[in-house]
């Protein structure tokens, strides 16, 4: 009779576990943002993200983060631009929440470079971490000073900041490597900027060569750029700009970002007589690190299990399900005047 009641206590232990367990789920992963929902994922380890069957992202992981990145921002002193971090208010924590959902997007992105770096056998050891770790102490100052300010702004150790910042950069630094061996991020951009000049050459308008070889935004605006000033130009198309007759394209120029030919419509004179010049562009984007692991991204499975986000494949990001906090969210970015500004 003994043994027949320990046991059937046993099974009750058990099926109340299973069942708690199961209850915890259904609130995490169904009322993430609940007040049950947001104790247990904070305080529990539950997967928000699986990323390519061998990683993902942990609630935990996540919510560490988020303590780090909020006392990032308490820490520090935006009265100078007239902003002030409050997370109590109903608009501090939709703002934290937009945050949130950059921080989880880094992460994704972190453990996707670290995926394709050991697809490729890339690794980086322990040694070379810890001279990563030194370089980056002998930037930022001594020793010291950095372990300080690590743990006032963001509760960090050097073991964090090693596995936070240095080990993903390292590995982020050695895929790049191998993408520039790998891809010629400049031979097809060149190519199609010379086949857009000798149309230019031939006779071809200017519009159509824009539709039939440009790429970037300003593609679908008829290679409109609209107004600028010459100081408000990067630093490349600064000097053809001003050096350039209005109504001729001009050659081609490099920049950074790719190869460019403008087209100076018109010019005038604002009220301070300073001169504007009205530009559309033919634009040939050469082949980013950026562009290319967005690529990779798209082919390796992620999953969000937290249904406040879902994964969107077309731009390999993690995006809010609702609609209304996408609204929030661009415009917000509407109003952002510079980093701080945009989540306080």
């Amino acid at each position: 009779m003994k043994m027949i009641k320990w046991s059937t206590i046993g099974y009750g232990l058990l099926a109340l576990t299973v069942l708690l367990f199961a209850l915890s789920l259904l609130v995490v992963y169904v009322a993430p943002r609940s007040v049950a929902g947001e104790f247990l994922m904070t305080r529990l380890s539950y997967p928000v993200v699986v990323v390519g069957y061998r990683g993902g992202i942990s609630s935990r992981e996540l919510a560490k983060n988020m303590r780090s990145i909020r006392r990032f921002y308490e820490n520090q002193d935006f009265s100078q631009v007239g902003l002030r971090v409050d997370f109590s208010t109903d608009e501090g924590k939709k703002r934290l929440a937009v945050r949130e959902k950059e921080v989880l997007n880094k992460m994704v992105e972190d453990q996707v470079i670290m995926y394709l770096a050991r697809e490729r056998d890339i690794f980086v050891s322990p040694d070379m971490a810890e001279q990563g770790v030194a370089r980056k102490l002998e930037e930022y100052g001594s020793s010291a000073a950095v372990t300080e300010n690590l743990e006032r702004l963001y509760g960090w150790t050097l073991r964090d900041f090693e596995k936070k910042v240095v080990l993903p950069g390292l590995y982020e630094e050695k895929l790049n490597e191998r993408f520039l061996k790998e891809t010629d991020p400049v031979g097809v951009a060149k190519t199609k900027i010379e086949q857009a000049t000798e149309a230019l050459r031939q006779g071809s308008d200017f519009a159509k060569v824009v539709k039939q070889y440009s790429e970037g935004q300003t593609a679908d605006e008829g290679g409109d750029l609209g107004w600028f000033a010459v100081n408000d130009l990067t630093p490349e198309l600064r000097s053809p700009v001003s050096s350039q007759k209005v109504g001729i394209p001009g050659s081609v120029v490099e920049s950074t970002l790719g190869f460019h030919i403008l087209l100076v419509q018109e010019t005038k004179r604002d009220k301070d007589n300073q001169q504007l010049y009205r530009l559309k562009q033919v634009f040939a984007r050469k082949t980013t690190f950026a562009d290319w692991l967005a690529k990779q991204m798209k082919g390796i499975p992620i999953w969000t299990l937290d249904r406040t986000y879902f994964y969107n494949t077309e731009t390999a990001r993690i995006e809010f399900r609702d609609s209304v906090w996408r609204t929030y969210e661009e415009e917000l970015r509407k109003k952002a005047t510079g980093d701080a500004s945009f989540f306080f």
